[in-house]
């Protein structure tokens, strides 16, 4: 394979800076395809040159300056926008939608007379052209073309030697991602000779080329203007497009990637595809690939497109083999919906099952996307069988107060009062008690009873003294009962009747029944 040939496959299917070019341009100075000081967008740029005037003496091409037609041969490869009359140029800007022509011009410089001898016609003449697929911005895409031949000179007309030419032009896009295609049966052969309006083959975009001729391809081009004649083939500027989405819902109408479901449960899933380019897709397959713990529910796979707009139902293959919705157009939005169970029974639980969507297009390109379910299980204790206030608040002393009372500063001041109240009025009554006990004890002459100090119950200084009982005045008016002697201190008796008719108790008369007499009794 001849070296520029193997320079040229690199450059059309890189995209190589400026800045390393040059310093290629130094590797490959040897081999005269590039200057060290700039890169020529032809070559080789110290090939010998002609004029009309003067054209050369053995077959070579695209070597004369000021060709009328197409001026510097040299410059033989050119652009411009396919269906109008623009002129052809070395780069121009390429919009998605539009359509380019590319512009190739040949012409074998060898002078008339020596066609006759020889050394003018060539021979296996090939022209061979490179494009680029994608053009991204702030990138040149290089457009190629490139003729070999073959051919003998004067001086060694015995020696068949090679020529080689070639030249770029470049486009460029404001657009990221515009794909470059070649229009079928648009590259054409236009000369004056039979073959003009020829379809070239498709291998004009090989190393090796496709042979060109003048009334038949056949490689063969004799000297001369007469003989010349170019190429042109279309190029389709496109920017395809596509996205893919897929989500799953409980209910069919609020979609989520990842949703919680138990064992047993159905799950919805949506497929959405968007042709979202200028250009046509064709045979869009989906396909679903899912965990084993997921199966599809048969009859629930329906698709609905522009001419579907209530869908239809497909066979049960989107797990399978995958179903084929056909072309979707540039702008079409396709989706698909169907249903899968969750595996019934614990194998399942607490495991994520990821549902896969791919889409194949166009035969070479495709998209993939997916969706989640996390299985849940229940996984609440037995309830206990054995009832407290906890598991029962109604269970007997387990009610609790509706409203616990508050208490405050008055409300136990108030507590205390009446506290320390009942403790003085039962001090009282049982002081009471003590002192008629002993009124009691000494009305009565109970020579054993000892009287007590009312407040402590100790004995008094009257349990040394032996009572003196005086009998009773005579005078039916007397109404008290004395029992002390003269000139003696206050008895006993005399201070208990004193302590009784005081404001602290009240007074006690009981007279006795020793100092009645029957007489008075039965009144």
């Amino acid at each position: 394979m001849k070296r520029h040939k193997i320079i040229n496959q690199i450059f059309t299917k890189i995209k190589i800076p400026a800045f390393i070019l040059a310093v290629l341009a130094a590797t490959f100075a040897s081999a005269n395809i590039f200057t060290t000081e700039e890169v020529s967008a032809w070559g080789p740029t110290d090939r010998p040159t002609y004029t009309n005037k003067s054209p050369a003496d053995y077959a070579t091409f695209n070597s004369i300056t000021d060709n009328v037609a197409v001026g510097d041969e040299r410059n033989f490869v050119r652009i411009r926008e396919a269906g109008t009359e623009d002129t052809f140029v070395d780069e121009l800007e390429v919009i998605p939608g539009h359509e380019y022509e590319v512009y190739i011009y040949y012409h074998n410089n060898a002078a008339t007379d020596t066609n006759a001898k020889g050394y003018g016609v060539a021979t296996d003449v090939h022209v061979s052209s490179a494009y680029p697929t994608v053009v991204n911005t702030n990138e040149r895409g290089m457009i190629s073309g490139i003729i070999t031949w073959s051919y003998v000179t004067p001086s060694a007309p015995n020696t068949p030697k090679e020529g080689t030419v070639w030249d770029e032009a470049y486009v460029t896009s404001k657009t990221d991602g515009v794909v470059l295609k070649y229009k079928t049966g648009t590259a054409i052969i236009h000369n004056s000779g039979d073959a003009n309006g020829s379809v070239l083959s498709t291998d004009l975009f090989t190393n090796e080329g496709t042979p060109i001729g003048f009334n038949k391809l056949s490689g063969t081009l004799p000297g001369c203007a007469e003989y010349s004649g170019h190429i042109t083939y279309t190029l389709v500027a496109e920017n395809p497009g596509s996205e893919l989405s897929k989500q799953v819902s409980l209910d069919g109408e609020n979609w989520y990637d990842s949703v919680n479901a138990k064992p047993g449960d159905y799950v919805t899933y949506k497929v959405i595809f968007k042709n979202t380019g200028n250009t046509n897709f064709t045979n869009l397959i989906l396909t679903d690939s899912h965990d084993e713990d997921l199966s599809l529910v048969n009859g629930t796979s329906k698709i609905f497109d522009y001419d579907h707009t209530d869908g239809y139902t497909i066979d049960d293959i989107i797990d399978l083999s995958g179903y084929n919705t056909g072309n979707i157009y540039a702008g079409a939005i396709t989706q698909l919906v169907y249903q899968m169970r969750v595996k019934e029974g614990d194998s399942a639980c607490n495991k994520k099952l990821n549902n896969t969507i791919k889409a194949d297009y166009n035969s070479t390109e495709s998209k993939t996307d997916n969706a989640e379910v996390v299985v849940v299980c229940d996984q609440t204790p037995p309830p206990s069988t054995t009832e407290d206030c906890n598991s029962n608040p109604n269970l007997p002393g387990c009610k609790t107060p509706d409203k616990i009372v508050e208490t405050g500063p008055l409300e136990i001041t108030m507590a205390v009062v009446v506290v320390l109240g009942i403790a003085a009025g039962g001090f009282y009554l049982w002081r009471t008690k003590r002192t008629l006990k002993t009124v009691e004890g000494v009305v009565s002459g109970d020579n054993n009873f000892t009287p007590t100090d009312t407040a402590n119950g100790t004995p008094t200084d009257a349990q040394t003294t032996t009572p003196t009982h005086t009998p009773i005045n005579e005078n039916p008016d007397a109404t008290r009962i004395n029992v002390s002697t003269p000139n003696q201190e206050m008895s006993a008796v005399e201070k208990q009747e004193s302590a009784a008719s005081s404001p602290e108790a009240p007074a006690v008369e009981k007279p006795s029944s020793a100092s009645i007499s029957p007489e008075e009794a039965n009144k």
